[in-house]
């Protein structure tokens, strides 16, 4: 039998392997401006977003002190559904606590539907937990490779007669990688093969488009809620906390009843509704901060001599040494670029995450350009 001591030093060796592979995670010091922020459009700290969220705190009190389907369902709630059905240009939405639970309980409630998840390669951990959860053949594909999922369900209709139910899973805008999904092909490969999309859109909503409203929109697209559900996060360019489901009033139905994490969770509370609620009035009355944070994004990839893109993710790669002294200069400053190792990113792919916001001074990109050029093998973008 294994006493406390014994539980205690297989922790300890845990730790200690995980300081072997370079795993072992440390929060970062309150002294330091993070680089790395999704608080793309500065918005966490507006003034209008402050005003609605104290004013609702003062009316509605702290807390919403039940799940939505006991006493949390804040008048609220419905608003900001509407509210982010129409940014989406989606029928109707559901509303979580964060996006890691809108991600477990779509998946999750809508696994009955399927017989088989493809899940791209660098998806992130809220959709790989949702498709383990779910119990279902997963199938992880080549990153953004729609080719290969083509392939693979062409081999499985000839061997079995039939074509299987399935929905792909995707993000939109990948949140370490920086770069896109190609939704028109996904959107096509759904229509002609009679399956499901699920696109994540916590780091595209807010960012890209010409209005920020994401993937679809900059790709030009509208989407079929027949086949497409949208997922996304308030914490990120909304400046808030809470998730989402953009989808057709159906699955809305079954999300309400089989969605986990809907179900078993503390709603958010009035007052962060509120607040979100705001943000999406600003982001819906005009495209300014979009067009700002777009500029912003292209004086950075200027100085670092990236790609040009709207992405604000830009991420740094290159020798472990040469990240650890670009860190360093950076530290000079007071800049804390966080270094990303596995199981966050693939293995003997570390990179340094960088995430342009409109809090952003113009002397930071100044400096971030000179550490990135005093280093040899280092590539953005």
């Amino acid at each position: 039998m294994m006493g406390n001591q014994g539980y205690l030093e297989a922790n300890d060796r845990l730790l200690q392997e995980l300081d072997r592979s370079g795993q072992r995670k440390q929060l970062p010091t309150r002294g330091e401006i993070s680089l790395s922020s999704n608080d793309y459009l500065n918005l966490s700290r507006h003034p209008q977003l402050i005003e609605k969220g104290i004013d609702e705190l003062r009316r509605s009190g702290t807390g919403a002190t039940g799940s939505r389907l006991l006493s949390g369902n804040h008048p609220l709630n419905r608003d900001l559904e509407v509210a982010i059905a129409s940014f989406k240009n989606g029928p109707s939405a559901l509303v979580f606590s964060t996006g890691y639970q809108a991600n477990l309980s779509t998946i999750g409630a809508l696994a009955e539907l399927v017989d088989i998840f493809y899940s791209d390669a660098l998806n992130h951990a809220s959709l790989i937990d949702g498709l383990r959860l779910a119990r279902k053949e997963t199938i992880v594909f080549p990153h953004n490779d729609v080719q290969w999922i083509e392939r693979d369900l062409e081999v499985r209709a000839r061997s079995t007669g039939t074509s299987p139910r399935f929905m792909v899973v995707t993000e939109s805008l990948f949140s370490m990688e920086g770069d896109m999904a190609p939704l028109r092909k996904l959107s096509d490969l759904v229509d002609a093969r009679d399956g499901l999309l699920l696109v994540d859109e916590a780091h595209a909503t807010g960012t890209v488009g010409k209005e920020g409203r994401g993937g679809f929109e900059q790709e030009g697209l509208s989407w079929d809620p027949d086949r497409v559900l949208v997922t996304g996060t308030f914490s990120k360019a909304m400046g808030g906390l809470g998730g989402f489901t953009v989808c057709h009033p159906d699955y809305r139905e079954l999300l309400i009843s089989r969605g986990r994490g809907f179900v078993y969770s503390t709603a958010l509370p009035p007052a962060v509704l509120a607040s979100n609620l705001e943000a999406l009035r600003i982001l819906g009355a005009g495209n300014d901060l979009v067009k700002a944070l777009s500029q912003r994004v292209s004086e950075l990839r200027e100085a670092l001599g990236a790609p040009a893109g709207q992405s604000p993710i830009i991420p740094i790669r290159g020798e472990k040494k040469a990240l650890a002294s670009f860190q360093e200069y950076l530290l000079e400053s007071a800049l804390w670029a966080p270094l990303i190792f596995p199981p966050t990113v693939p293995e003997g792919s570390e990179r340094i995450r960088l995430s342009v916001t409109l809090g952003w001074e113009t002397d930071w990109i100044r400096r971030i350009g000179e550490a990135f050029h005093r280093e040899t093998g280092l590539q953005a973008g």
